[in-house]
């Protein structure tokens, strides 16, 4: 795989070298300001992030683009990573990747990409850099082709391939059985997973000068250290696998374009499902939940942009929303205590957000944001997931693109 990549880069860097164009992008954020858990204020918190990639273009026909991700986010947050919402207290997150394209002159576009990324996640604020549980490492590549023969008429499949370690997760299995966690999630490693994903993609006109964005896609994911667990409590030699299938639409329409206003809206729906065949033991009540991790999610959004002044410098106010139902069919509900009802669980949530920026310098904007999420369910049981919680975020700050 490496010498094949080289061979292409090879390749495309022996047409001539007064060709090569290489454009600098960069995107990077600072912002600070406060956040609320359930209504208790939290210290000052920031959130950064910065994207930069040495855009090289070699000719008409080859291009690479190297691109560094970084973020770091200082707002609690309630993360999926177990089966349910756990709560950390920042985070911070780092990606390298190359992707290599070939462009056609009919439209054809060929992609292929690998990388490295690193997750880390603190659930106290004590905790070092590192050493969190739930810290990740992820090594990933895909291909992709895609076809575009008009502005707003393309195509495109893609496939992925990435793997997920978690080198922290070795505690104790006593220790994971008195937090509240399933006898299956008790062994070291059993989080590292293989994961292999087809997307389908396209974009098409809609009547009013809008258009469409609509994807369909399928993970299997493959936990090969995570072994399925049985009525009687114990794990059997069979590994877990999930599959994982998504559905989404989204339509965007100018409202009015006029010489320095532009008021955009957008509107989506997105319908995922995960189907595991790992069951859940709960060893405080000495019951098998078949089916435990299994859910169907249906969401909404919607979404309006607000541009005045220039093409080139415009300042923007923006106002969006999203409406959530997960259920899992097989997870009954439990009440504070634990003892488990007749119902299936649902969580439902709710999010919006306002912000606005304006420009104060070239590439410099100054940028204010607030958001306001809530989360609720039937099940009453907060022992082990977080399913009932609201948050407030206000930050203020500058970003910066080039």
């Amino acid at each position: 795989m490496r010498k094949a990549l080289f061979l292409i880069v090879s390749l495309a860097c022996s047409e001539r070298a007064a060709a090569v164009e290489v454009k600098p992008v960069i995107d990077a954020q600072i912002m600070g300001g406060q956040n609320y858990y359930n209504g208790a204020e939290s210290s000052f918190g920031g959130v950064m992030s910065l994207t930069a990639s040495p855009y090289t273009k070699f000719n008409d026909r080859w291009s690479l683009v190297p691109i560094y991700a970084g973020s770091y986010r200082g707002t609690q947050q309630v993360a999926d990573l177990v089966g349910g919402g756990t709560l950390f207290q920042d985070s911070q997150g780092h990606i390298f990747s190359s992707k290599l394209i070939r462009s056609f002159f009919n439209g054809l576009k060929l992609k292929v990409w690998g990388g490295y990324g690193i997750d880390l996640l603190r659930e106290t604020q004590n905790e070092n850099w590192g050493r969190g549980l739930y810290d990740s490492r992820r090594v990933f590549g895909g291909a992709e082709g895609e076809w575009s023969w008009a502005s707003d008429r393309t195509a495109r499949l893609a496939y992925d391939h990435y793997r997920i370690g978690f080198p922290n997760y070795a505690s104790l299995e006593s220790s994971q059985i008195n937090a509240g966690l399933g006898r299956e999630l008790s062994e070291p490693d059993v989080l590292n997973n293989t994961n292999h994903a087809l997307t389908l993609g396209a974009r098409t006109g809609l009547p009013w000068n809008g258009y469409a964005d609509l994807s369909a896609s399928y993970t299997l994911r493959q936990y090969p250290d995570q072994h399925r667990v049985i009525a009687s409590g114990d794990l059997e030699g069979e590994t877990r696998h999930d599959n994982l299938q998504s559905l989404s639409t989204q339509g965007t329409w100018p409202v009015f374009v006029k010489s320095h206003k532009r008021l955009f809206t957008s509107a989506g729906y997105t319908w995922s499902r995960l189907d595991s065949d790992q069951n859940n033991y709960d060893t405080a009540q000495v019951t098998l939940n078949p089916n435990f991790y299994s859910y169907m999610t249906h969401s909404l959004n919607h979404r309006w942009t607000l541009l005045m002044g220039p093409d080139a410098s415009p300042w923007a106010l923006n106002l969006n929303g999203s409406l959530s139902r997960q259920t899992y069919a097989d997870r009954r509900t439990q009440d504070a205590a634990g003892a488990y009802g007749a119902g299936a669980t649902r969580v439902d949530s709710a999010y919006i957000g306002l912000g606005g920026s304006y420009p104060i310098a070239k590439g410099f904007n100054l940028a204010a944001n607030a958001y306001f999420g809530w989360n609720d369910s039937n099940n009453q049981d907060n022992r082990v997931y977080r399913y009932h919680y609201n948050t407030q975020t206000y930050l203020m700050g500058f970003t910066y693109a080039y």
